[in-house]
């Protein structure tokens, strides 16, 4: 009994050593043990991860002993690899994507797979390769792989918190969560960086097999009504159906923030405000806080031309009710003291308690009992770019959204460089003023396209001066091209309220900002003024060439 109980133990012993630690030194069962099943060869996953790519290259990147440590110390794992090949997806010269296909242990035997991230560092695409172990293999299910995508190394990517754990298969769950990140670490370390990457001339292309198979992308328009008006996503995509669910996303983050800033929604966060911080200092949401600041930011970069408190104003010409009136000085100057962004104080508030500890939350108050908040020249701009941003989170970076002549232009179409963007006459809407092209750009158009009224044969804009409490007179639409659509939708209605030249003179003073200014001279005709970058860019036309998106003044 005690030899049988003596040669159980060294069995049990035999096997605990022989169990793999990492790379270095498993030894593998017998194969008869386990099956190797190959699902993709590394052409068909490159071509997989980079469908809409003109071009592939390779970069070997062999890290130096400093390196080597600094990823260890930044992924707190042993990295066992000697170099990288790390394969980068381009169109028309623009970085598309970073990937490497990696190898990392299950519970016995090492599986292959690539991952994939955007130019941001966020996970784009996972697919595994061959798969070595007997157990294990629902780590390759699209559900389970799903998880990962939009991650990065912001996230910490963990087992049963950030990843759901599939029973009977958590080595394999645990090492892939591991090699996801030792991936992104790899491409931050190089690439996010800007180490490495920036001459991809220099680079070896993937050489294919055969002819390599390419996916053409197809053109897909969706489009929903949000905030009062059209918000429209133009992409082009190679997966019909995953892109459509990345538009419902889309489309589902537009109306959380419409619930969130609508100043008509009596529920929404922002009339929740309005009714309670005149009388006291309300907890205000961290999102709607950062907005209300980049607003109030933007009232000091115009010098208070753009200001979100003209709620008052907009009331009192009719506006808000479409029942234009021309208010009398008396009713001007009793809200004129409302209408200030400077009224507008928002705090941090901290809390203590023994069970939570400290706490902070935003609160806001107004100076002002009938001061209010409009977000109206600024939220639909807030919302193009977190739109933009959810659609590169998830791979679509050939898109144009427009919101209401809120427009972000992303990529271009195959075969060209840019998107047209198409401008429309303000006082004839069968008519273009011009075209330029854009990329990697967001453009906003204000003017008095709709929102008028005629009265005794003068024109009043629904764009009101806040300074003096009286619609803009002379200018019939300002477009602002910016790096981001808040930006470009701001100064569009601030610069509309500056005017000509006191406008241009901001757009020429501010970087990554130009301009279009359409106006009009003493005979009312309409004339066009662009900022100094602007110039041939800008081709002046009445005939509409075939244009991408035709943008109008809200």
């Amino acid at each position: 009994m005690k030899t049988k109980l003596f040669l159980l133990f060294v069995t049990v012993l035999v096997t605990v050593i022989a169990q793999p630690s990492g790379h270095a030194d498993y030894k593998e069962e017998s194969a008869e043990n386990y099956d190797i099943q190959v699902f993709l060869t590394p052409e068909q996953a490159l071509q997989q991860t980079f469908p809409d790519c003109d071009s592939i290259v390779y970069d070997e990147v062999i890290p130096t002993p400093e390196e080597i440590n600094r990823l260890q110390k930044r992924l707190k794992r042993k990295i066992f690899e000697d170099h990288f090949t790390v394969y980068i997806g381009s169109r028309s010269g623009v970085v598309q994507g970073y990937a490497i296909i990696t190898e990392e242990v299950g519970k016995f035997h090492p599986y292959t797979f690539i991952v994939s991230s955007n130019p941001e560092g966020e996970i784009r695409h996972i697919a595994v390769l061959i798969y070595r172990e007997s157990r294990g293999g629902e780590i390759m299910n699209k559900r389970f792989l799903h998880q990962f995508k939009g991650k990065s190394l912001k996230n910490r990517i963990r087992i049963n918190r950030d990843i759901i754990n599939i029973t009977g298969a958590t080595m394999s769950v645990v090492t892939m969560c591991t090699g996801v990140k030792k991936v992104l670490g790899v491409i931050e370390e190089y690439y996010l960086s800007g180490k490495r990457g920036g001459d991809l001339s220099s680079l070896k292309q993937v050489q294919f097999k055969g002819k390599r198979e390419h996916i053409e992308p197809k053109l897909l328009k969706k489009a929903i009504m949000s905030m009062g008006t059209v918000f429209d996503i133009s992409a082009y995509i190679s997966d019909k159906s995953e892109a459509e669910k990345v538009f419902n996303e889309v489309f589902n983050e537009v109306n959380r923030l419409d619930n969130l800033m609508s100043n008509y929604k009596t529920q929404s966060d922002l009339s929740k405000i309005n009714q309670k911080a005149v009388s006291e200092p309300v907890a205000c949401d961290d999102e709607l806080a950062y907005i209300i600041e980049q607003s109030i930011q933007y009232g000091d970069i115009t010098k208070g031309a753009f200001d979100i408190t003209i709620g008052p104003l907009m009331k009192k010409w009719g506006f808000f009710k479409e029942q234009g009136r021309i208010p009398d000085k008396k009713e001007l100057e009793s809200v004129l003291q409302a209408v200030s962004y400077k009224n507008i104080h928002i705090e941090e508030k901290t809390t203590k308690s023994l069970l939570r500890g400290s706490s902070s939350e935003k609160v806001i108050s107004f100076a002002n009992p009938h001061t209010q908040v409009d977000l109206g020249g600024i939220g639909k701009g807030y919302a193009v770019d977190v739109a933009m941003k959810r659609l590169h989170k998830n791979g679509i970076r050939s898109a144009l959204i427009n919101f209401a002549g809120n427009v972000y232009a992303s990529g271009s179409p195959p075969g060209r460089k840019s998107w047209i963007i198409g401008l429309q006459n303000p006082r004839n809407n069968k008519e273009i003023l011009g075209s330029f092209e854009i990329t990697g750009k967001a453009v906003s158009t204000s003017g008095d396209y709709e929102k008028f009224f005629t009265m005794n044969g003068e024109r009043y804009s629904h764009i009101i001066d806040p300074r003096t409490g009286k619609p803009v007179q002379g200018i019939a639409s300002v477009t602002i091209i910016a790096d981001s659509a808040t930006k470009a939708d701001a100064l569009s209605t601030g610069v509309f309220v500056l005017g000509l030249n006191e406008g241009m003179k901001l757009i020429e003073k501010l970087s990554d900002v130009e301009g279009i200014i359409v106006y009009e001279d003493d005979s009312k005709a309409l004339r066009v003024k662009t900022s100094r970058g602007m110039k041939g860019l800008f081709k002046e036309s009445q005939k509409a060439p075939k244009s991408d998106v035709v943008i109008t003044g809200s």
